[in-house]
């Protein structure tokens, strides 16, 4: 039986962990104030490992707003009505089309959630993608787990990136967190495993 296996480049990868050091300046002022601490990990983890030739996105987050959609619903309860700025924000992709927006750029993303499979299937979902140059995001933001990472990838071979190779086979009892996939594209380690598939880097 042939072996499946998908080989892919990382060209670039940052990480925030439980940080208050987020670089926000390609927003403007007046925006700053109206965004969650997600966005704030979202934002700064895209914008850290962005490039012009990224032609979509794919973001991925367990909670996503949560903060966002509880208030929500006690302004709902209390009042009948929802703030429309409140709802707008509230939404699984508002942190993308919010970042497109500041780049003045149209491209196609992706937002997604697969409860405690949100990192390893975003992550997945970017590597399989139609287009060459990718841009995946994982953030969240919610009961002390803040932390996000990107990683700008691609399927044909750029100056100074990295190889990776993905095999898809299952892998019983395993549940990789976010500091393996932290420490596994910060060279840390040379094999990620998940319940689903292990990666493998080329050196």
């Amino acid at each position: 039986m042939k072996e499946l296996v998908t080989e892919f480049y990382v060209n670039k990868f940052n990480f925030y962990k439980n940080s208050e050091e987020f670089d926000l300046s390609f927003v403007p002022a007046i925006l700053r104030r109206r965004i969650s601490l997600l966005d704030k990990y979202v934002l700064s983890a895209m914008n850290s490992t962005y490039s012009d030739d990224v032609e979509d996105i794919v973001l991925s987050s367990q909670f996503g707003e949560f903060e966002r959609l509880i208030k929500i619903i006690g302004q709902y309860t209390e009042n009948q009505e929802v703030s429309p700025n409140t709802f707008s924000g509230s939404v699984h992709n508002f942190a993308v089309g919010f970042f497109l927006l500041n780049k003045r750029k149209t491209i196609p993303y992706t937002a997604l959630s697969a409860c405690e499979k949100s990192l390893s299937f975003g992550l997945l979902s970017a590597v399989i993608s139609k287009y060459d140059n990718t841009l995946f995001c994982y953030a969240d933001a919610n009961k002390g787990i803040n932390n996000s990472l990107a990683v700008n990838l691609s399927k044909t071979k750029k100056e100074n990136s990295v190889k990776y190779i993905l095999k898809y086979e299952k892998h019983k009892d395993t549940n990789s967190v976010f500091g393996d996939f932290a420490d596994f594209f910060s060279r840390k380690s040379k094999q990620l495993i998940t319940s689903d598939y292990s990666i493998e880097r080329v050196d």
